[in-house]
């Protein structure tokens, strides 16, 4: 194969990969989002929408002022905002660039896994203050994942910068 030929097929993986990346992301987002939703609409209504892990707190009288909820509620609130925002941007930066692997998608994934964090432990902390109970599931998980794949994308943009000067 000539080289004029590889470079050309190599391109075309490229655009392949850059869309299946797209088109993976916007899936991603829109379970993560509805996963999201359910686990507010559930901490909000106090019905049980998903699993989780209980430990009742019955026995204790606990003095937790109305700040410290007031404080994880609205964590909570601009948590989700700022996740919503961040994720556009992300959908917006993968739709514009020609390659995923640069630094403002790594840290724009690395934001949206320490908002996810970030909206699980207001969770806790408000459903503690309300039920005296001690709740975790596993959203802090997937922002835990996000952040992974922030360092792969970090990792990628640095591997596609080296192809770059290679070639």
């Amino acid at each position: 194969m000539k080289l004029s030929e590889q470079k050309g097929h190599e391109s075309m993986d490229k655009k392949q990969l850059t869309r299946k990346i797209q088109r993976i992301s916007r899936i991603s987002l829109i379970a993560m989002v509805a996963y999201g939703a359910l686990n507010i609409f559930g901490m909000l209504s106090g019905s049980e929408i998903r699993k989780d892990y209980t430990l009742h707190i019955d026995h204790h009288n606990f003095h937790v002022t109305d700040i410290i909820y007031l404080a994880a509620f609205l964590a909570i609130f601009f948590s989700v905002v700022a996740g919503f925002v961040t994720a556009f941007m992300l959908l917006n930066e993968l739709g514009r660039r020609r390659t995923p692997f640069t630094r403002k998608i790594s840290n724009l994934l690395r934001n949206l896994g320490a908002y996810m964090i970030i909206i699980e432990i207001g969770k806790i902390i408000c459903i503690f203050i309300a039920a005296r109970e001690i709740r975790v599931d596993l959203f802090w998980f997937a922002g835990l994942v996000l952040y992974a794949f922030s360092l792969v994308f970090r990792y990628g943009k640095d591997l596609q910068k080296l192809s770059d000067e290679t070639l």
